[in-house]
């Protein structure tokens, strides 16, 4: 691969979504040969060695019924502003 080639490579990549770059990362990291732990992994390794957890959730690869949620809308003041006040 020539060099404009790659670097044309790596501008699209830094363009995609955050769900498509961990795919892409899952994808070289499977062609080196070697998988990165991430700190994610490493935290759930050490709560379930702890006995904090039980077994490690598998994670969630697909997003798609997140993408068009809507947030609630909640009447009355923000629930910062009352746990603030029960802390005092």
């Amino acid at each position: 691969m020539s060099s404009a080639n790659l670097e044309k490579v790596i501008e699209e990549i830094k363009a995609l979504p955050p769900d498509h770059l961990r795919r892409v990362k899952e994808l070289v990291d499977s062609l080196v040969g070697g998988q990165s732990v991430s700190p994610e992994d490493l935290l759930a390794q050490r709560l379930l060695e702890a006995g904090v957890i039980s077994h490690i959730p598998p994670r969630i690869t697909d997003f798609t019924p997140y993408e068009n949620r809507k947030p609630v809308e909640v009447k009355g003041k923000p629930v910062s502003e009352t746990i603030i006040e029960e802390r005092r």
